[in-house]
């Protein structure tokens, strides 16, 4: 809001989790190279669609852009029980395979 007025603009965007190749040089929490995916990419929006819908909210100056069922419910349900929120958030991101949180 402090930049309302002098054509900045700044926009939230969350697109959930995205396939890309960036997952190859990922590293574990001790450090070691990740090798592959724990996740389905399959199951994923691509990189490109991703940056199109970003894209889509920078040419229509959107103040926040969520792209996942799950995140939409999450920001929702933040409004009311935010710490509910966050448990069932570490919950799923420990349930994770190789999660650190483990």
């Amino acid at each position: 809001t402090e930049h309302l007025y002098d054509g900045l603009h700044v926009m939230t965007f969350a697109p959930g989790f995205t396939a890309s190749n960036v997952r190859f040089a990922a590293l574990t929490a001790d450090g070691s190279p990740q090798g592959e995916s724990p996740r389905d990419e399959n199951t994923m929006m691509s990189a490109e669609c991703v940056a199109k819908h970003m894209l889509r909210g920078i040419l229509k100056r959107r103040d926040q852009m969520i792209l996942t069922p799950i995140g939409k419910a999450s920001v929702l349900v933040n409004k009311f029980f935010p710490k509910l929120v966050s448990r069932v958030e570490y919950r799923i991101m420990k349930a994770e395979p190789d999660s650190p949180l483990s």
